[in-house]
């Protein structure tokens, strides 16, 4: 990950170990910052780290029948 400021969704997922998708739903979220440049999305390494030195809550499993 070292050289590169920017990286684009692959690239930023696999080194978070995350699939695209969840990588997608941590920006759209605002979780993650991203860059938008043109049509690309970008994500700046320096929030991939921020993200990684950060602990995240689970959310609890909607089918855990307590039903709240």
């Amino acid at each position: 990950m070292e050289g590169k400021l920017l990286l684009d969704k692959k690239s930023a997922a696999a080194a978070l170990s995350l699939s695209v998708r969840t990588l997608e739903n941590l920006v759209c979220s605002k979780r993650l910052a991203a860059r938008h440049v043109g049509r690309r999305c970008l994500i700046p390494r320096a929030a991939l780290e921020a993200f990684a030195r950060r602990d995240h809550p689970t959310q609890p499993d909607a089918a855990d029948g307590n039903g709240s």
